[in-house]
């Protein structure tokens, strides 16, 4: 079943998914269905080790695709970075990682789509210190620097301050901070490196000091959280 906005529903083995229509439009922060472990090679509960059998039946996480007791997969939890529609069944140690990473989700995702204003310094930049509205796109594979905040209501297209940065090419993330221990680290500016050809550029995004700061920094945090995932994805 496919709808408007790119996206169609599918049925798998582990329940119903909201996935991009065309492999482009997926996000970078998805993670593949796992291949599940086949009853025949599955005796025990790789957790506790009990035997199965007509009482004791087998259960697949599906996050990991191991096999387990109902006990030691009882876990139902929301599972958004596999595009699952309803909770799904989890292992403990799957359960744990994905309510973390349910957090990124719930907030800081949404933080870097709606998006704030920076200051924009870069090498390649046709100006440096211009203010520029920061945002990931709604797809989550790029983030854009438009010349102000886009208007939802009005088909005017923005101009771009910078290039766009696909999320796939950041190679790193530095964040430098303002404040001291007792009352704690605030992010002041962001360095994103990212891949450009056959080499790495940099963008340094400063945090201004107006309206938009709180919004700037919290902005800054869910770009390290971003990072953090995607990095660890590849490395997986």
């Amino acid at each position: 079943m496919a709808s408007d906005s790119g996206k169609q529903l599918v049925k798998s083995k582990s329940g119903l998914r909201m996935i991009s229509i065309e492999e482009k439009d997926n996000s970078p922060f998805q993670l593949l269905e796992p291949p599940w472990v086949p009853d025949m090679q599955s005796q025990e509960c790789i957790k506790c080790h009990s035997k199965f059998d007509l009482m004791k039946r087998r259960h697949h996480c599906r996050r990991c695709g191991l096999c387990f007791c109902n006990v030691c997969c009882a876990s139902k939890v929301g599972l958004p970075r596999m595009n699952f529609v309803d909770p799904v069944r989890m292992c403990s140690e799957c359960s744990v990682v994905t309510k973390k990473e349910n957090e990124f989700y719930d907030k800081h995702l949404k933080c870097l789509i709606t998006g704030s204003f920076f200051i924009l310094s870069a090498v390649d930049a046709d100006e440096n210190n211009v203010v520029t509205y920061v945002k990931l796109t709604a797809n989550h594979r790029t983030i854009m620097f438009n010349e102000e905040k886009p208007d939802r209501e009005s088909t005017k297209t923005s101009r771009w301050v910078y290039d766009p940065v696909d999320v796939i090419n950041i190679q790193n993330l530095h964040i430098e901070t303002t404040g001291d221990t007792s009352h704690g680290f605030m992010p002041k500016a962001a360095v994103l490196k990212y891949k450009y050809l056959d080499d790495s550029k940099e963008v340094i995004l400063k945090v201004p000091d107006d309206n938009s700061k709180k919004q700037s920094m919290a902005w800054i945090v869910a770009l390290q959280k971003a990072v953090k995932m995607l990095l660890s994805s590849k490395e997986t």
